[in-house]
């Protein structure tokens, strides 16, 4: 009699179990919290090569700018996050046809974002919308000892995805286009960032 009780009692155990663990998951990977991230960075000045082509009388090319991204943000619904973000893009070279290295170009970029997941499992794609501030700064270097150097308005947009190796850690790549608003540099300087890296959860 014990021993079919005990058998009926486990089996009760089990299956509730297996009836809320898919739930539990799900909850698990999506819930509210903390939560802090960053990874390596590429930058390609979309608009900067055409408008120099328009002064200069050679073809002019930006090399793509290798940078990082940090930011933390708190998860307050399963499918929403707000977040700020930093992102640093050293100096890169601009180059002109015949002429090697003439000017640098550098930026930072810093944003408060929301994010929108429409998935809450293991996999979670989500796209994003951010406003805030960016600074750049164009020197030539060949001498001339002229710059420019303006901070403005900045929009953000772009998504990626996160991928969970656990509860608290996943891997993350995206791709955001930044578009800054200004008179001189900053209406020049907008951007497509793509990279990866990592977050932590708490």
């Amino acid at each position: 009699m014990k021993a079919r009780a005990a058998i009926s009692v486990s089996i009760v155990i089990m299956s509730t179990s297996l009836s809320i663990s898919p739930r539990a998951s799900a909850q698990d990977y999506a819930r509210s919290g903390f939560y802090v991230g960053g990874g390596v960075v590429g930058g390609s000045y979309t608009e900067l090569e055409e408008e120099a082509e328009d002064v200069l009388p050679v073809s002019v090319d930006v090399d793509t700018a290798v940078g990082f991204e940090v930011y933390g943000g708190y998860r307050f619904h399963p499918n929403l996050a707000v977040e700020a973000e930093f992102e640093m893009l050293p100096e890169t070279d601009i180059d002109a046809s015949g002429f090697g290295d003439f000017a640098e170009i550098e930026s930072w970029t810093l944003t408060g974002n929301v994010k929108v997941f429409p998935l809450t499992g293991r996999i979670q794609p989500f796209l994003l919308i951010g406003l805030g501030v960016m600074d750049a700064e164009l020197e030539d270097t060949i001498g001339l000892g002229a710059s420019e150097d303006e901070t403005g308005f900045a929009a953000r947009f772009g998504g990626g995805l996160d991928v969970y190796i656990t509860e608290n850690i996943a891997v993350s790549a995206g791709v955001d286009y930044v578009l800054p608003s200004g008179d001189d540099i900053l209406d020049e300087a907008d951007y497509v960032s793509y990279g990866g890296g990592a977050l932590i959860r708490f």
